[in-house]
C-alpha cells in the first residue's frame, strides 16, 4: 500500500474518532446536566415537605394548647420553637447537599473535558506515529539523519 494512502486512511481514522467523541462528550455532558436538574427538582420538592410538616406539626401543638387551655404558656412556645428549629435546620441540610450535588456535577463536566481532549491528543499522536512509521517502511525517511530521503539533491548550492 502507498504511504500516501497509509498516512490518508490514518488522519481520516482520527477525524471521524474524534467526530464520534465529541458527540460522545455532548451527549454525557447533557445527560449530567439534565441528572442535576433532576436533583434540583429533588431537593426543593423535599424543602417543600420539610416545610409542610413543620407546619402542620406546628399547628397540631397549636389546637392541642387551645384544647388545654395552654396557649400562651412558655412550654408551647419552647416547643412551637424547637419545630421551627428543627425545620431550619433540615432545610440547612438540604441546601448544604444540594450545593455538593451541583459542585459535582461541574466537577463531572470538566472531568469529560479533559477527558475528551486527552483522547485528542492520543488519537492525533497516533495518526503521527502511524505516519511516521508508513513513512519509514515506505523509504521515506533516511533513518540516519532522520531526515527526508532525495532533498539532498534539491538543495541550492550556495557555496561560492
Amino acid at each position: 500500500m502507498p504511504v500516501g494512502a497509509i498516512i490518508g486512511i490514518s488522519a481520516a481514522t482520527a477525524v471521524t474518532s474524534q467526530k464520534q467523541a465529541r458527540k460522545a462528550q455532548r451527549a454525557q455532558e447533557k445527560a449530567q446536566k439534565i441528572d442535576v436538574k433532576r436533583q434540583d427538582f429533588q431537593m426543593a420538592r423535599e424543602k417543600r415537605k420539610q416545610i409542610r410538616q413543620a407546619r402542620l406539626a406546628r399547628a397540631q401543638v397549636q389546637a392541642t394548647s387551645f384544647a388545654q387551655g395552654t396557649a400562651g404558656t412558655s412550654k408551647t412556645a419552647a416547643i412551637t420553637g424547637g419545630i421551627s428549629s428543627e425545620r431550619a435546620q433540615n432545610l440547612s441540610f438540604l441546601d448544604t447537599s444540594a450545593g455538593f450535588v451541583s459542585a459535582i456535577g461541574k466537577q463531572n463536566l470538566v472531568s469529560s473535558r479533559a477527558q475528551a481532549k486527552a483522547s485528542r491528543i492520543r488519537a492525533y499522536g497516533q495518526a503521527a506515529t502511524s505516519a511516521i512509521a508508513a513513512g519509514q517502511d515506505g523509504g521515506l525517511f533516511d533513518g540516519q539523519t532522520g531526515g527526508v530521503t532525495g532533498l539532498e539533491t534539491n538543495r541550492p548550492d550556495f557555496s561560492f
